[in-house]
């Protein structure tokens, strides 16, 4: 079953959004989230009245090749892109930078030359090494999975911080990460805190939960949602575990498993492969069934959704499923504006679809379709009706909350 370990970090390929309040992440390191590829989280930009673009407006000089793998926007109109770029026999790590709204992109410095690979690895152990970046105001930026870097003038330099961390996310003034040891070892990770900008690292005390995969951190304001996944591909159940917190990570809920295995029918092999969260208090889990049926295919996955931030959780809504070979298993991405409006990539080897429901996911429509070249990034909401996914070297936004979308070129 193919299923990218990078998605569940990224959508949220994963970025920081100008509303405080909307989350989106998705399964996918590679998918920052603005909404968090990624994958992750969308969370609010730190104000920065005082802070000057160091991109320059109206330029458009992208490397020819460039390959998204995580997106972070901290207004409507700036953001930055994380990708790569052939070099050599392999590929590099290139960052770009937008002040309209992705019209036109100018290189920036990379934070590493190595970006990891579909599950997480850098090659030959190359350090530094980075798959992701959350930006938290227009010149203070962080990349991370696996090594964590930070510029504090907009991405023209970066300075490695010394410790692998899995998981950041930046708001309010303060930034929140998962240092751990990387891959599905088992060990637990350490979340910390620290104020934008800062190198002191303090320890947050969240529960000390084993980690079967590098544990993956959901921020909407002061909400915090810490995720265990659990690893698809192994012999024992993918079951995640989740923490929350509703005060900045100062008090936490014990870990408890996810709620698709309940949901999952009578074999109950469901698990959660993401995560998205949205104002006031809607905690969504994308659920996906971990073992293939008859003939090789997987059943469709579903959503459960939380209003009241994972207490408890409404039915499983059906997504559609997307067409793709026997026993190649979708990798896929959510993002929510509320506990109606939400937006879900399905990735798989013959290509992605951009789902939008209205409604909780009682029902879905169909909003992109996209080639099997490379896999989606939802980046998500910035706010109730913008909101980005990424592919190879495009970019589409929509305005309209995802009924119709834009289609720009980096």
């Amino acid at each position: 079953m193919t299923r990218l370990s990078s998605s569940r970090i990224a959508v949220a390929a994963v970025a920081a959004a100008a509303m405080a309040g909307l989350a989106a992440c998705g399964p996918v390191q590679a998918a920052g989230s603005s909404a968090s590829a990624g994958p992750g989280t969308t969370t609010p930009a730190t104000s920065a009245a005082a802070a000057t673009s160091p991109v320059p407006a109206g330029s458009s000089a992208a490397p020819a090749g460039f390959q998204v793998v995580s997106m972070s926007f901290v207004s409507d109109q700036q953001g930055f892109a994380l990708g790569s770029v052939a070099c050599g026999t392999g590929r590099c790590g290139a960052l770009l930078g937008t002040t309209d709204g992705g019209a036109t992109w100018t290189p920036l410095t990379a934070p590493a030359r190595t970006v990891p690979g579909p599950y997480d690895d850098c090659p030959g152990g190359a350090s530094p090494c980075a798959g992701q970046i959350r930006f938290a105001t227009p010149l203070v930026g962080y990349a991370f999975d696996q090594s964590l870097l930070m510029t504090a003038d907009g991405g023209r330099t970066w300075a490695p911080q010394g410790q692998d961390v899995s998981s950041l996310e930046a708001a309010g003034g303060t930034v929140v990460r998962v240092a751990d040891t990387l891959g599905c070892s088992g060990a637990p990770g350490q979340v910390q805190v620290a104020d934008v900008g800062s190198t002191a690292w303090r320890p947050l005390p969240a529960p000390r939960v084993a980690l079967q995969c590098p544990g993956v951190l959901y921020r909407q304001g002061e909400r915090l949602v810490e995720v265990a996944y659990g690893n698809a591909a192994g012999g024992v159940p993918a079951t995640a575990l989740l923490a929350r917190s509703a005060d900045g990570g100062q008090a936490w809920t014990a870990a408890t498993s996810d709620s698709c295995s309940a949901a999952s029918g009578t074999d109950h092999d469901g698990f959660a492969s993401g995560v998205a969260l949205a104002p006031p208090d809607v905690l969504v889990q994308l659920c996906q069934h971990q073992r293939a049926g008859p003939g090789g295919a997987y059943a469709p996955g579903w959503i459960r959704v939380s209003a009241n931030g994972g207490a408890s959780y409404g039915p499983g809504e059906t997504l559609p499923a997307i067409e793709h070979p026997a026993g190649d298993g979708s990798d896929d991405q959510v993002a929510a504006a509320s506990a109606g409006r939400m937006l879900v990539t399905e990735n798989s080897a013959a290509g992605s679809q951009v789902l939008l429901t209205g409604n909780g996911g009682v029902s879905w429509a169909t909003v992109l379709r996209l080639p099997a070249s490379a896999p989606a990034v939802l980046v998500g909401f910035e706010d109730p009706l913008t909101a980005r996914v990424a592919q190879g070297d495009h970019l589409w936004t929509t305005r309209d909350g995802g009924r119709t979308w834009v289609s720009s070129q980096f």
